[in-house]
């Protein structure tokens, strides 16, 4: 679908919230002394309100409220002003493998619960740019670029959704909201498991993200903008094979370059076998099933803010997006010093 008719909660504010006389002052909720290690300085994380969790509840902090609003922040006088986002770069990793047609499937499922809850958040004129890559060369994409990192526009294969996806509006090789995102979104993401057994991500994720050093310029151009915020999201039931190139610090370095240096501008979410409790992990990972724990692929992640790990075994992805969504948001709307 295209752009949803959800009204934009806290897109463009400046540096006040006006409230309309006679109406109750909003809950205002500020994350005091909360240090961002932002690379560029010290920024105050404003609470941003997002859906409950199932048990209606929000995960892992006790600044956002539960009743599925948006607040009011409190931007705490003159001298600050709110940051809101309004580009999003979503870059979604999916390994094509071939223990991997679940966990596809979950994915395209979750996927327009994902969405509307960064649109509900965010507001309906944030500008998406939502791409798919695989683990390995893929040999069904379009012609010329079927190389590691490219843009898929083309799927084929078993358990595929076996058509031409894109290329997408006008001509583009990524999706963006006036792309029918749901379906075209399934399509993409629906990449098969007829992909190599020795899974590279990492590799993948860096040539996606420099795409003129690696001669993919044609296939994934436009789509990293420098002023967006990056969401890369990886989805694999292996670790990252160790013919990959590099160690999570070197793959920390590339992604943050890739934002000019700016961590605070990427949020990692990670679905992958890790340690117990999980959903699938039997006593001893025999490769006939389960997930084996991605080790390298976690200590990655840990190392930004705004990283998430996800259980790749989960029978329902829509728990991990949703909260997500906390992440995302706390990425976007930061107060800031002005000037």
């Amino acid at each position: 679908m295209g752009r949803r008719g959800i009204e934009p909660k806290l897109h463009g504010l400046g540096t006040e919230v006006e409230v309309a006389a006679g109406m109750s002052r909003m809950l205002l909720l500020f994350a005091t002394g909360l240090a961002c290690n932002n690379v560029e300085g010290d920024h105050l994380a404003a609470a941003i309100a997002v859906e409950p969790g199932e048990d209606g509840t929000s995960s892992g902090s006790d600044d956002v409220a539960t009743d599925g609003k948006l607040t009011e922040v409190d931007v705490g006088g003159p001298d600050i002003e709110l940051g809101p986002c309004d580009a999003v770069d979503l870059l979604f990793v999916v390994d094509n493998s071939g223990s991997m047609a679940d966990e596809q499937r979950n994915l395209v499922a979750s996927f327009p619960g994902f969405i509307a809850g960064i649109e509900s958040t965010l507001g309906v004129d944030t500008d998406y740019h939502v791409g798919v890559i695989t683990t390995d060369d893929s040999a069904h994409n379009g012609v010329g670029c079927r190389k590691l990192g490219a843009l898929v526009t083309r799927t084929g294969g078993a358990e595929s959704s076996d058509a031409a996806c894109g290329p997408y509006t006008d001509g583009r090789r990524y999706m963006t909201p006036f792309d029918r995102l749901d379906d075209s979104f399934a399509c993409a993401a629906k990449v098969g498991i007829d992909g190599d057994g020795i899974e590279r991500p990492m590799d993948a994720v860096g040539a996606a993200l420099s795409p003129a050093a690696e001669g993919l310029s044609l296939c994934n151009e436009g789509y990293l903008r420098g002023g967006a915020l990056l969401v890369l999201t990886i989805i694999t039931d292996e670790e990252d094979d160790i013919e990959s190139q590099g160690d999570p610090s070197d793959w920390y370095d590339a992604v943050v370059a890739a934002k000019g240096g700016d961590a605070s501008r990427v949020v990692v979410l990670s679905l992958v076998g890790h340690a117990k409790p999980n959903a699938c992990i039997p006593e001893q990972w025999t490769g006939a099933d389960g997930a084996e724990i991605a080790t390298r692929i976690i200590a990655l992640t840990e190392m930004f803010e705004h990283g998430r790990i996800g259980d790749v075994c989960s029978a329902d992805y829509g728990t991990f997006f949703r909260d997500a969504v906390q992440s995302i948001a706390r990425a976007c709307y930061v107060v800031v010093p002005v000037g």
